[in-house]
C-alpha cells in the first residue's frame, strides 16, 4: 500500500513537471495567451478550464482577463497611478503617504530619504522592499534588485495583460509598523458588480496564517473539508467595518468584479491595492460552494 502511494505521488511530480515545461515551451515560441493559460490552470487544478462557456467562479474571471481586463485597465493596476482614482473616488485620506515615485533607480537620494520607508515596484506584485532602519540598508545591493524590478514585465508571468503596457517606476512609501507587523489584519472585500458580498480577512503570523470568509453580517463561512488556518481562526469585526463595505462599494463600481483590499488602523482605514485576478486566477476557492456561487454572481459582456 505505501509503495502505491509513493507510486502515485511520483507519477503527480511527474506529470506537474511535464506540464510546467510545457508551459515553459509555449511561452518561448509565443503561443496565445489563451492557450498558455489553460495549461496554467490545469498546472494548479488538475482540469482544464472552459473559457468558451465559462460558469465557475475562476473560469469568467480568466475570461475577463483575457477578454476585457486587458491594457486599458493598466491605471487600476498600477500601485502609483491607481491613486488618483481612489483620491478620486473616496478622498486621499483613505492614501498611505509617499516621499516620491521614480522611473530610474539612479534618481532616488537615499540620503534624503527617512530612517524608515518603504520601496515598492508600481508594475506588478511583489516588487517590495521593507526599510526598517536605513542605517543597516546595503544601498548598492537594493538597487541592483530595483533595477531588477524595473527590467521585467509581469504580465508575462500569468498572461496578465492588464500589466502589460504599465511604465515600470519604483514608490517610495511611509513605512507604517503596523503594516509591517504580524498582527496585521488584512481586509480583502470581493465586490461583483459594485456591491461587496464577502470579506476574506486574513492575518499573517509569523509561523503560519490565520484567514475566514465573512458575509456582510459577519457570519463566519468555512470550508467544506478541514483546513487547521481557516477553522482556528476568529476575528472581531472591526468597529469601521460599515465605513469599509461603503469604500469597497464605491473602488469597485463598474466593475464586473473587483476585490478591494483594506487595512484598519487605529480605527482609520487604508487603501492597500485593487486586484482583479487573486493568483492569476489560477486557483480554484478552497471553499467549493464559491467556486458556483461567485460564478454566479458575475455577468459576463456579451
Amino acid at each position: 500500500m505505501k509503495l502505491l502511494f509513493q507510486t502515485k505521488d511520483n507519477m503527480f511530480f511527474l506529470q506537474r513537471k511535464l506540464v510546467k515545461s510545457y508551459i515553459g515551451i509555449l511561452k518561448l515560441i509565443g503561443a496565445s495567451d489563451f492557450k498558455i493559460t489553460i495549461y496554467q490552470y490545469y498546472l494548479k487544478n488538475g482540469v482544464k478550464p472552459d473559457l468558451v462557456n465559462p460558469k465557475e467562479f475562476m473560469e469568467k474571471l480568466l475570461w475577463l482577463k483575457l477578454n476585457l481586463y486587458t491594457e486599458q485597465y493598466g491605471k487600476f493596476a498600477d500601485k502609483y497611478e491607481v491613486r488618483n482614482y481612489v483620491e478620486e473616488k473616496i478622498g486621499k485620506s483613505y492614501l498611505s503617504d509617499i516621499f516620491g515615485v521614480y522611473v530610474s533607480v539612479s534618481d532616488i537620494n537615499f540620503i534624503d530619504l527617512p530612517n524608515q520607508f518603504v520601496l515598492k515596484g508600481t508594475h506588478g506584485s511583489g516588487y517590495n522592499i521593507i526599510v526598517k532602519d536605513k542605517s543597516k540598508l546595503n544601498i548598492e545591493h537594493t538597487k541592483k534588485k530595483l533595477n531588477a524590478f524595473l527590467a521585467e514585465n509581469y504580465y508575462y508571468k500569468f498572461c496578465e495583460k492588464i500589466y502589460k503596457d504599465l511604465k515600470p517606476k519604483i514608490l517610495v512609501e511611509k513605512y507604517i509598523s503596523e503594516i509591517d507587523n504580524d498582527e496585521l489584519i488584512d481586509y480583502k472585500f470581493h465586490c461583483f458588480h459594485g456591491k461587496p458580498t464577502y470579506v476574506y480577512v486574513q492575518k499573517n503570523k509569523s509561523k503560519d496564517i490565520r484567514k475566514s470568509f465573512y458575509d456582510l453580517e459577519w457570519n463566519q463561512i468555512l470550508p467544506e473539508d478541514y483546513i487547521s488556518s481557516f477553522y482556528e481562526a476568529d476575528f472581531k469585526k472591526p468597529d469601521n467595518f460599515d465605513e469599509m463595505i461603503m469604500v469597497a462599494e464605491k473602488l469597485s463600481e463598474g466593475f464586473v468584479f473587483l476585490r478591494v483590499d483594506l487595512y484598519s488602523i487605529g480605527n482609520k482605514i487604508i487603501f492597500g491595492e485593487l486586484t482583479f485576478f487573486s493568483n492569476g486566477g489560477l486557483v480554484r476557492s478552497s471553499i467549493e460552494r464559491f467556486n458556483k456561487e461567485f460564478g454566479d454572481l458575475m455577468h459576463l459582456p456579451q
